[in-house]
């Protein structure tokens, strides 16, 4: 890919300089709001009306973040596009809003949104020449937002996890305050191949054409290093790279990350990294936020939306607890019958067996009078 500069005199901005600085812009009150009449409810209704025939839509997620209730948008047809991450990124900062009561919005709706946050900018501080500058970043913004639905060209830099060639939709994250990320890096304990990435600021094209066969044995001994290297890194991520995200991001700070040729919304929270959660499949599943980051092999671990590891729950049987529950009753039931009757038997016995002796002895008592009785009256024979 050719090397796209910016035209000349051009302001640019890191992820947290100019574009958004108070100290030359200020940004108006957040532009989509539940209160604003263009997304009140009679438009919500026509919205989500509306995009029941439209494929090009995205599915709302409510979830918990930072102490708050708040929307982020779930992959659609086109996956995990840049304009999915950015939308997330001024969802959760709050700098756009949705309605609490609407489920699916369209594409075409996202990037208005976007649009006119942009365009809320007061340029006022800013003087001619960096108005004028800026206000053409602004259209070549507006020029290309439209076509992050599907993607956008990147060309990363393998000498920093925010190093990236320069193409005309990169600022769009720089208007925005979004930093782009990857983690593909090379380890700098990697003396030789550091040694050829460092020279010359390779990107990953021109990386891609120092592979092409070559006569000369050193450069082929650089094409095979980089091959080995792109083959053991087929993720698009490197432990170095992890750890470098992991040491220029800021605490609680969101960004873009682009790995596998797919963009995600990455957070940093407590020197841990996460990845936001979008896939449509995890729609009724509010708990499920966040995925962990820690190494290139996506052992990860769902999260929700603090950071805290997601347990799972088990799935319970109402109807088999219910008749398991039945049965016990019924089985705690006849032993409290047995133990009753046994007991009833016991005493029946005790009171049996005391009634008989006090019979005997009854009788005992009885008999030796009426002995005596028939010895006084008793016939003597002669």
């Amino acid at each position: 890919m050719s090397d796209n500069k910016p035209s000349s005199g051009r302001l640019r901005s890191n992820s947290y300089d100019q574009a958004m600085s108070s100290e030359y812009l200020t940004v108006n009150k957040p532009i989509v709001n539940n209160s604003s009449s263009e997304f009140d409810r009679k438009s919500c209704e026509t919205i989500q009306r509306n995009n029941d025939d439209d494929d090009d839509v995205y599915s709302i997620k409510w979830i918990e973040f930072n102490h708050q209730r708040l929307p982020i948008l779930l992959q659609n047809m086109n996956g995990p596009c840049p304009l999915l991450a950015i939308a997330n990124i001024l969802l959760l900062r709050k700098r756009i809003f949705l309605p609490s009561n609407l489920n699916v919005i369209s594409t075409e709706h996202v990037i208005a949104s976007i649009a006119e946050y942009i365009l809320q900018v007061d340029t006022t501080k800013l003087n001619d020449e960096k108005r004028i500058n800026y206000e053409r970043n602004i259209q070549d913004a507006l020029a290309v937002l439209p076509k992050l639905k599907t993607g956008m060209d990147v060309n990363l830099k393998f000498n920093g996890v925010d190093k990236f060639e320069y193409t005309p939709e990169c600022i769009i994250f720089d208007l925005l305050g979004i930093q782009l990320l990857h983690g593909w890096v090379v380890d700098p304990q990697d003396k030789e191949l550091q040694k050829i990435i460092q020279s010359n600021a390779l990107s990953y094209n021109q990386l891609i054409e120092k592979m092409i066969p070559q006569t000369d044995e050193n450069i082929s001994r650089e094409s095979l290093l980089i091959q080995q290297f792109l083959e053991e890194n087929r993720s698009q991520l490197t432990h170095y790279g992890i750890l470098q995200l992991n040491t220029i991001m800021v605490d609680n700070q969101l960004a873009v990350l682009f790995r596998n040729n797919h963009f995600n919304t990455i957070w940093k929270n407590k020197n841990q990294l996460f990845l936001l959660v979008s896939d449509q499949g995890y729609l009724n599943h509010p708990s499920i936020v966040f995925e962990t980051l820690t190494d290139i092999d996506n052992n990860s671990t769902f999260t929700n939306g603090y950071g805290d590891i997601w347990q799972k729950s088990v799935p319970v049987d109402t109807t088999r607890d219910r008749d398991l529950a039945i049965a016990m009753h019924k089985q705690q039931q006849r032993q409290y019958r047995e133990e009753q009757l046994y007991q009833q038997q016991q005493q029946q016995h005790s009171q049996r067996y005391y009634h008989e002796e006090n019979s005997n002895k009854s009788r005992k008592k009885q008999r030796h009078p009426s002995y005596d009785d028939d010895q006084d009256c008793a016939c003597v024979l002669s």
